[in-house]
């Protein structure tokens, strides 16, 4: 039973493991050929403990992976494994019950064999998949932050003559004391736009654009602040449009309470004015 490149998942511990198991098939398909009875109980013993083992390790060591990547058939996979896994247990007694006759052997082997066609050439490949999807996503959500990002240095800067000092790409924790704005994103992608404006950026907005000093953040200061969130996603649209994307943006909706990190990827400015970040996420 030979491995074919075209069974590769392109994850290498997981590609590794599964030839593995080609090997050890084709072992056990020596194991049948020999005529030496004390050799295929030996060596039979061998290939049952690996496929115990096999089951044990692997089956771990790819379900973690599933769950990294939110796969969406993880539970029907876990299912095929705790199958495979109880098969193995029931085939062991079978062998023993049978003195490790050629002909449970042959059923063994066929088991084997059935199972690694259809699994690995075929349920295994949907990682491949996954995995392709996840890169094109993180490609894609990079992409509407860049754009996101100038639109923003454009928005403070027309708006209230703010450029921003530092620009980070990073997750942003946020304080209590923040101002949440999200926008949903619809067309080719749906998802959010979260921006998070702190009370000192705020305050010097509104002193900046309307003559005003305050200490309460109010209706006012929401209004101000959700249509510039609009404004900002309505030209990040734009830009995400001539990239061959399109994206509509729906109503500015506050978002009350404090509920720690927001742990999307995102873009903060620091403006000297006070700090904003804006954080976009796509499914």
């Amino acid at each position: 039973m030979m491995w074919k490149e075209s069974y590769r998942v392109g994850i290498e511990f997981i590609d590794v493991q599964h030839m593995e198991l080609f090997d050890k098939t084709d072992e056990l398909i020596r194991i049948i050929e020999s005529e030496d009875a004390g050799e295929r109980k030996r060596e039979g013993t061998e290939v049952i403990s690996f496929l115990k083992g096999y089951a044990a390790r692997h089956f771990a060591e790819e379900e973690e992976y599933q769950l990294s990547i939110s796969y969406s058939d993880m539970e029907a996979h876990k299912t095929l494994h705790r199958i495979f896994a109880a098969t193995v247990v029931k085939l062991e007694q079978k062998l023993i019950d049978n003195d490790y006759s050629i002909a449970v052997m042959k059923e063994i082997a066929g088991f084997l064999t059935a199972w690694l066609i259809y699994h690995i050439a075929g349920v295994d490949q949907k990682l491949k998949r996954k995995e392709r999807m996840s890169e094109e996503k993180a490609a894609l959500i990079t992409s509407y932050i860049d754009c996101f990002a100038e639109s923003t240095c454009d928005v403070l800067k027309t708006m209230a003559g703010l450029s921003a000092e530092s620009v980070n790409y990073v997750t942003y924790s946020g304080s209590a004391d923040d101002i949440r704005i999200m926008i949903g994103l619809i067309g080719d992608y749906k998802g959010e736009a979260m921006f998070t404006f702190s009370k000192e950026l705020a305050f010097n907005l509104i002193k900046t654009m309307a003559g005003m000093e305050l200490t309460e953040v109010d209706e006012l200061v929401y209004s101000a602040l959700c249509e510039m969130s609009n404004i900002i996603s309505g030209a990040a649209s734009i830009r995400i449009f001539s990239s061959g994307k399109e994206i509509d943006i729906k109503t500015p909706q506050i978002i009350s309470g404090f509920t720690g990190a927001d742990n999307r990827s995102g873009v903060y400015f620091d403006t000297g004015s006070g700090r904003i970040a804006v954080s976009v996420n796509v499914i």
